[in-house]
């Protein structure tokens, strides 16, 4: 099973996958993504309504009315879910403005194996895709801090993952490389 699946169980309650832990209940939340111009399409932005989840592993947000009517033929495919690993976020940040709701502001890449039913667009070298959430019941800051905690957690065990190159002290004495650069030869 990919990680970029999901699974809601008939009582609409989300399945999870083997080893990850649920940190918050399912929140009614309104999303906003906007995807930049690509070469697979023109720069649009797509407004949804539905539940978000967040467990220690991504963030899964799965819209509430699965869409029905008929589109053209170049129209861009409707959202149903939207799964981000936190390996993909590239920032997080929470917004408090004076005349609109508490708002979490994500940057992040898609996900390469396209694990969403919507296969996102590939924003190109230094883009990115942005989604603006309003949560409901008053959640947001505590959700921006719970994802953000896992960010940081994630990336830390990444680094703890990576190999460096073990240096071994030798005692050689002071270095032999010499103060200044060898006489310029118009020979070779």
């Amino acid at each position: 099973m990919s990680v970029n699946t999901y699974s809601l169980s008939p009582t609409g309650s989300l399945v999870l996958l083997p080893g990850e832990e649920q940190i918050t209940p399912g929140y009614s939340t309104e999303i906003e993504l906007r995807i930049p111009a690509t070469i697979s399409g023109p720069k649009r932005t797509e407004n949804y309504k539905g539940k978000l989840w967040v467990t220690d592993q991504r963030i899964i947000f799965v819209t509430e009315v699965k869409s029905s009517k008929v589109k053209s033929y170049d129209s861009p495919p409707s959202l149903e879910n939207l799964v981000i690993p936190y390996t993909h976020i590239l920032s997080a940040t929470f917004h408090l403005p004076t005349f609109s709701p508490n708002q979490i502001l994500l940057a992040f890449l898609p996900d390469s194996e396209k694990g969403s039913s919507h296969a996102l667009p590939d924003p190109g070298r230094g883009s990115h895709l942005e989604l603006k959430m309003v949560i409901g019941e008053g959640a947001g800051h505590g959700v921006w801090k719970h994802i953000e905690g896992q960010r940081v957690l994630c990336e830390e065990r990444r680094k703890e993952g990576e190999a460096l190159p073990a240096y071994s002290p030798t005692d050689q004495g002071p270095s032999s490389i010499p103060d200044s650069p060898p006489p310029f030869d118009s020979k070779r």
